[in-house]
């Protein structure tokens, strides 16, 4: 048994039995009390039969979240083992090796879409070796931390048996950036990174190449200078990857440019530079000329920018500045292509109505700027901004230039970021792909 047992409410168990895997504390029969923030609860309906085991939190209102419904798993005391743990890795692991997704860098583990909520892992790939960077979102997957290493290491052992181009331990780096303000609402304070492991990694962690597929497919990496301590998220934004090869084919599409034709690229809220990059790539091999304009709020994140477009052969300059404040200055209609994609400018349910505005402000600018003709990407990561709310900013950011937008597609967050149709919350990412006249 494990060291607490819930039960749900009578009548509380049609939405948990049709695989969402939370449970809230006004389904369960008893207010959640007596346990510490992410200690292991068994969870049971109304009449005392097992539903699923995972780990409780009474100071939350997302008392359950679930980590096996199995059966055979009741008899557990505790999920919290290096055994259980390294299993459910495995598991994630082999849908990114179906994927083909494994001699690159790419998410390990998304939280509940892995079946192991608030966990995030990414997986990135060197020229010498692995770096995991670690994320602990809730109470429950802080608890999974001290089996971290040890499970990371059976892992590392088992995949290298069967990847196409298997990294040793000896090789392997672990990063715990538990920097996240979410984890307050957990009761877990929040951390600054720490290199939990460097391993025979000789590259600095902080300014460090990693490996990243390329947009259009082939075998040569597209490399990235990034920083894995203390750079944003876990140092790269891989939920993007099905979009940029999205743009990358959309907009590469056509006849051959003419001789010494440039295209020009607004990068917007950059960041490392992972949307000019690939493009330039792409572009390049088109037989274009490439000229990026990068815009982000952090010099550092333009340093790097500028770094890895430069590698591909791209032309860049850079604006340091607010995205909501600083574009008025540059000329209308002078991009061939507009990369708009901001961090959540909505964070809270509270914020709704000010980041949907924030979205028609700054998608206005970019509609101002893009040439007739030309391609525009606008993306939000906003949770709770709709996707219907989304569409109405852009329509009315289109009618506030009188221009016209043919939309060509829509992208969502990338395939090593699974997504449970039962679970809305774990949907988030929303792109859209469109044509200006």
């Amino acid at each position: 048994m494990a060291k607490a047992v819930w039960r749900l409410r009578k009548g509380m168990d049609r939405r948990f039995r049709s695989g969402h895997p939370w449970v809230y504390s006004n389904e369960l029969m008893e207010s959640p009390k007596g346990i510490e923030p992410g200690a292991a609860v068994q969870l049971q309906d109304a009449g005392g039969a097992f539903l699923a085991l995972g780990y409780g939190n009474p100071k939350s209102l997302i008392a359950f979240r679930t980590l096996t419904r199995s059966p055979e798993d009741a008899k557990l005391d505790t999920p919290f083992t290096s055994e259980f743990l390294t299993g459910k890795l495995l598991d994630a692991h082999s849908l990114r090796h179906r994927l083909g997704l494994t001699q690159w860098s790419y998410r390990l583990c998304y939280g509940e879409g892995d079946f192991i909520p608030g966990l995030i892992i990414d997986r990135y790939r060197t020229r010498a070796g692995q770096v995991f960077v670690v994320q602990a979102h809730t109470a429950g997957a802080d608890q999974m931390l001290g089996v971290l290493l040890p499970s990371l290491e059976t892992f590392a052992n088992e995949t290298a048996k069967r990847d196409p181009e298997p990294v040793a331990w000896s090789h392997t780096a672990v990063i715990i950036n538990n920097e996240l303000g979410v984890r307050a609402l957990e009761g877990v304070e929040s951390q600054p990174p720490k290199i939990a492991r460097a391993g025979a990694v000789k590259e600095s962690l902080s300014q460090i190449e990693i490996l990243i597929r390329p947009a259009l497919g082939g075998t040569k990496p597209v490399e990235f200078t990034v920083d894995l301590v203390n750079g944003q998220k876990t140092g790269f934004f891989l939920d993007q990857a099905s979009n940029v090869a999205i743009a990358a084919q959309r907009f590469s599409d056509g006849p051959k440019p003419g001789a010494g034709q440039t295209i020009r690229i607004l990068d917007l809220c950059c960041y490392v530079g992972q949307w000019g990059t690939q493009l330039a790539r792409t572009f390049r091999e088109r037989g274009y000329k490439v000229e990026v304009l990068a815009v982000d709020a952090s010099q550092q994140a333009l340093d790097f920018a500028k770094k890895n477009m430069e590698r591909e052969g791209a032309k860049v300059s850079t604006l340091k500045g607010d995205v909501l404040k600083d574009l008025a200055g540059l000329d209308a209609r002078s991009f061939d292509l507009v990369v708009c994609d901001p961090p959540a400018l909505i964070k809270g349910r509270k914020d709704i109505p000010q980041g949907r505005h924030a979205y028609l402000q700054l998608n206005t600018q970019v509609f101002r700027v893009v040439r007739l003709g030309g391609a525009v990407v606008s993306c939000s990561c906003s949770a709770l901004l709709e996707e219907e709310d989304f569409y109405g900013a852009l329509t009315k950011a289109a009618q506030r230039n009188d221009v016209q937008v043919q939309w060509i597609a829509r992208g969502a967050q990338a395939s090593d970021h699974p997504m449970l149709l039962e679970f809305p919350e774990g949907r988030y990412l929303k792109s859209l792909f469109g044509i200006v006249s």
